[in-house]
C-alpha cells in the first residue's frame, strides 16, 4: 500500500510546487520583485542571485480516505534552485525569473519531516522514499524526461511594505498558469528574503489525485506550500 501512496505523493511533489496554481511554490519566491515608494522610472536595477542554500521550498502532501491510514503523507521539497531578481525603485518594473530541476526535487527529507508536525511523524524505509520519488519524476507525473524544469517568472505590483503582490506564471509540464501571490518582502543591506504560503489543488494545478480502493486510499485534494527565498546583491543601480 505505501507504493500506492508513492504514487499519489508524487502527483504532488509536483506541486507540481511546486505547476505548484502557485509555489512556489510556489511558490514563492518572488520576494524578489519589489521596492516600495521610491523615485526613479526608468533608473537600472539592483541585481540580486537567488542563494539556493538558504532558501526553503517545500509541498506538503495529505493522505486521505477512509483507510489514510495505511498511507503516508509527503513533504516534497527543492534541492536545486536558480535564478535572478531584478528590483527598481518603482515596483511595477521589477521582475524575477526562477529555474526549478525537477530531477532535483527532494522526497521526505527527514528533518523537513520533523519540523511538519505528527502528520508526517510516520517512519519511511529507504524503499518507501525511492518509491515516491520514482512515480513523481515519472511519466504519470512530472514526467521529468519531457520537462526537466519548472520555470518561475514574475513582476512585483502594488502592496504596502513589506506585504506585498506577485503577478507569477509558472511553466510546468508544458503550460502556463497566470496567479497572483500574497508575499513579505524584508530588505536589509545586500540581502533580499522573500516569504510566504499558499494553498493549493490539484485540480488548479490540472492534477489528478491518486486514488485505490474506490477512493478509500488516496492523496488529498489540496496542497499546501511554503517558501522563503533568500537572494544577494550582485549588482548595484547607478
Amino acid at each position: 500500500m505505501n507504493c500506492f501512496y508513492h504514487t499519489t505523493a508524487s502527483a504532488v511533489g509536483i506541486c507540481k510546487f511546486f505547476r505548484t496554481r502557485n509555489l512556489a511554490c510556489g511558490t514563492l519566491i518572488l520576494a524578489s520583485s519589489l521596492a516600495w515608494g521610491q523615485d526613479g522610472i526608468g533608473a537600472d536595477p539592483d541585481i540580486y542571485q537567488v542563494d539556493a542554500e538558504n532558501s526553503d521550498i517545500r509541498i506538503l502532501v495529505h493522505r486521505a480516505g477512509a483507510l489514510s491510514w495505511m498511507g503516508h503523507s509527503h513533504v516534497i521539497s527543492v534541492g536545486q534552485l536558480d535564478g535572478e531578481i531584478y528590483l527598481y525603485p518603482e515596483s511595477t518594473e521589477s521582475w524575477f525569473e526562477l529555474i526549478i530541476p525537477v530531477q532535483g526535487l527532494i522526497v521526505d527529507d527527514p528533518n523537513l519531516r520533523r519540523e511538519e508536525g505528527d502528520e508526517f511523524s510516520s517512519e519511511l524505509t529507504e524503499k518507501d522514499v525511492a518509491g515516491t520519488r520514482s512515480n513523481m519524476l515519472g511519466e504519470r507525473v512530472l514526467n521529468v524526461e519531457r520537462h526537466p524544469i519548472v520555470k518561475l517568472t514574475g513582476t512585483g505590483s502594488r502592496g504596502g511594505k513589506p506585504e506585498i503582490m506577485l503577478q507569477l506564471s509558472i511553466e510546468l509540464l508544458g503550460n502556463v498558469l497566470d496567479l497572483q501571490v500574497p508575499t513579505t518582502l524584508r530588505l536589509y543591506e545586500d540581502v533580499l528574503d522573500v516569504t510566504g504560503d499558499l494553498h493549493l489543488s490539484h485540480s488548479d494545478l490540472g492534477m489528478r489525485p491518486f486514488t485505490a480502493l474506490l477512493g478509500a486510499l488516496r492523496v488529498g485534494d489540496e496542497l499546501d506550500f511554503k517558501y522563503r527565498i533568500r537572494a544577494h546583491r550582485t549588482s548595484a543601480a547607478e
